[in-house]
């Protein structure tokens, strides 16, 4: 098939990947050129990705639609990147971005258009659903059951395609330290002091990963609370393969999410390293994590972790293998948004 990509208008799709949108675009991108399929992606230059590639002038994208002159001139360099994109022949144009303006210009076409929701509903988002939704000729997916619902007030028709990760990248460890894991972005929505001030009150060994995405909240919470407490050690920002060892030789992953997380990667990094998750009981954690795998518990009720600190015992890492292997795999992401794509434009599946 000759697909369209339509990718993210912020980074460049290329490792060190700026955040998990970017790197399921390119294992999307690079594992259907790998299937035999002719792919276009829009995206900035700078990124590396197999087929071919159309760039994005440099432009950021507003909230709303012309708001001053300047987003009118940001949105006529964004249009003249996107008709380039559009004028060629694609059976199908998947979009990853998170822009309202390629929604609404892909509602002009008559080939099929399919958007991957990846966020809550953004203030612009909500503007293009509003415009185009009862567009048959678009189509959408959240990247979970959670975040399909959050959607089905605004949408007609919608489908759960599950975010996955490249297993070949992470491996697992015979070795288990005496320390608990946490990553993330070190931001409020993360629940991180949350989590430290859990492990304190507990005699629970925590070492934390991840960026500084707000600095005043690691100032004024985070920094303090590693200075008083013992128990807990800040890492910094790791690489893939530092990465991978950090959750493999750890205990449990501590997923702490206050806010509805859409998906949950690093849930699916540390069961793919053979860890089990102990994850908070919100937004999709519930669909990734089994009782074979991790234990569920509710952040704002202490008593709770401490029963998941006891269930965790029974869980086996070859457990967590498999979960990250029958449900988190990139290439049963791609296998479903494959499937999709031949049910839309009706073309016939290639034997094997």
């Amino acid at each position: 098939m000759n697909i369209g990509i339509i990718a993210h208008d912020a980074h460049p799709i290329a490792e060190p990947y700026q955040g998990g949108l970017e790197m399921l675009t390119s294992l999307l991108v690079n594992e259907l050129v790998n299937r035999g399929h002719e792919v276009t992606t829009l995206c900035l230059q700078g990124s590396e990705l197999s087929g071919r590639m159309i760039y994005y002038s440099k432009v950021e994208t507003s909230l709303a639609p012309f708001e001053t002159e300047t987003e009118l001139h940001k949105f006529g360099h964004f249009y003249k990147s996107i008709s380039e994109f559009l004028s060629k022949d694609y059976d199908l144009i998947h979009n990853h971005s998170l822009s309202h303006h390629a929604i609404i210009s892909g509602s002009l076409l008559s080939t099929c258009f399919i958007t991957s929701f990846h966020t809550p509903v953004f203030d612009n988002l909500n503007v293009a659903l509003q415009a185009v939704h009862k567009n048959p000729n678009q189509v959408f997916t959240a990247v979970s059951n959670n975040l399909n619902t959050v959607y089905q007030e605004h949408l007609i028709q919608l489908q759960t395609v599950y975010n996955g990760i490249d297993l070949r990248t992470w491996d697992t460890s015979d070795i288990t330290e005496n320390y608990f894991s946490w990553c993330g972005r070190i931001c409020k929505e993360k629940g991180l002091i949350e989590v430290m001030d859990l492990c304190h009150e507990n005699g629970v060994n925590l070492k934390i990963a991840g960026p500084i995405a707000n600095q005043d909240y690691y100032d004024t919470h985070v920094e303090p609370r590693l200075k008083d407490y013992n128990c807990c050690d800040y890492l910094g920002h790791l690489k893939h393969q530092p990465l991978n060892q950090f959750y493999a030789k750890s205990k449990a992953l501590i997923f702490s999410s206050t806010w509805e997380e859409p998906y949950g990667l690093v849930i699916a990094e540390a069961l793919a390293s053979g860890t089990p998750v102990i994850g908070n009981n919100i937004g999709a954690a519930s669909e990734i994590i089994t009782d074979e795998c991790g234990v569920l518990f509710d952040l704002k009720k202490p008593s709770t972790f401490k029963d998941a600190l006891v269930d965790l015992k029974s869980i086996q890492v070859s457990k967590c293998r498999e979960r990250a292997e029958t449900f988190c795999s990139h290439l049963i992401m791609v296998d479903n948004y494959e499937t999709l794509y031949y049910q839309l434009t009706q073309h016939s599946i290639p034997a094997l």
